[in-house]
């Protein structure tokens, strides 16, 4: 009796979680494959054996293995019914990640251990990773970096993830978020679209920003200042830029606008710089100083990095405003 109150809670939970409601809201956007596919399991006991084939439906089907932990991940590739109960082969739980940089893996040792095989579902206890998945109203966000890739499902959410867009690939713009998932450890995701409707893939929440994406050179030239602005890009690759306000033919600000949306702001007196603000994405102060420029002009260093390379920059201000960029080198993993 006990056994079948269980069940049936379980059973009602998987209503509430993979069916229903949940997959009915994001029916034209992410679903979630048929339970048991692509979830996480182990098995209940040690011993158990795993199959070429399931026995039931072929009696000389091999062993492949035996697994030795109640502990090891496995996801579910493919189910099968035979006489009415469910097989399932598995696979590895993969997580894969895009290739940053050259470096190359150390070969990996031949594999002695159990990789895969047909087990009875019933051998196996599953393991809930999402607690939430709904969708939302088509809000505006946007990336302040391009540290994180979007993924096609959160990592450890399912059995098999992948990101599928480099950060950079939609950095420093704006992006739509249209569904919300929630891990059972409480880690929230937004799902993200663009304006016009193509799909991107999953963030976590604090790698974004609400709002649409802001002029963030224009917002720091012209705080607490009224002064004619003009910017040059130095590598809109890599979103690094510099914006000078001038007033009756001299510099009043220049601001260098870095990667990661952060800002360093240097204010002028007499012809001069003589303080710099390091501002963040959120227009936050997180550092000011007195500064002291020995040369006519104000010579800033400048650069801009990727996965695999990175560009060094001298940008040039004169006294009257005149901006010019100069590439120093750079590297290559």
């Amino acid at each position: 009796m006990k056994n079948w109150i269980k069940l049936a809670m379980a059973g009602s939970l998987g209503l509430i979680l993979w069916g229903g409601s949940t997959t009915a809201q994001a029916a034209k956007k992410v679903t979630l494959p048929e339970y048991p596919q692509q979830r996480i399991f182990t098995f209940k006991t040690k011993g158990t054996k795993v199959y070429s084939y399931p026995r039931a439906a072929y009696a000389k089907s091999t062993v492949l293995g035996t697994d030795k932990s109640t502990t090891k991940q496995w996801t579910v590739d493919k189910v099968i019914k035979v006489n009415g109960k469910r097989y399932v082969r598995l696979a590895k739980v993969t997580t894969k990640a895009l290739p940053h940089g050259t470096a190359v893996p150390n070969p990996s040792k031949a594999n002695t251990t159990l990789v895969g095989g047909y087990v009875a579902l019933s051998q196996l206890k599953f393991h809930q990773q999402i607690s939430k998945l709904t969708s939302v109203k088509k809000t505006a966000y946007w990336t302040p970096t391009t540290n994180n890739d979007f993924w096609n499902m959160p990592k450890k959410t399912l059995g098999t993830t992948a990101a599928s867009h480099y950060g950079h690939s939609y950095g420093y713009r704006t992006v739509y978020a249209i569904q919300s998932l929630t891990t059972t450890s409480k880690k929230q995701y937004l799902y993200f679209e663009t304006a016009a409707g193509k799909a991107i893939g999953w963030l976590p929440v604090n790698a974004v920003i609400k709002g649409t994406y802001p002029n963030l050179l224009h917002r720091e030239l012209t705080r607490d200042l009224s002064a004619t602005t003009a910017n040059t890009t130095v590598d809109q690759a890599g979103h690094v830029k510099v914006g000078v306000a001038t007033a009756n033919g001299e510099v009043k600000r220049v601001v260098l606008l870095q990667q990661d949306s952060q800002t360093a702001i240097y204010d002028f007196q007499a012809g001069k710089a003589v303080k710099l603000t390091n501002r963040n994405a959120h227009g936050k102060v997180v550092s000011t100083q007195a500064f002291t420029q020995s040369t006519k002009n104000l010579n800033i260093k400048a650069h801009a990095d990727f996965d695999i390379q990175g560009y060094r920059y001298t940008v040039k201000v004169t006294p009257t405003g005149s901006v010019s960029v100069l590439s120093t080198g750079g590297w290559i993993a």
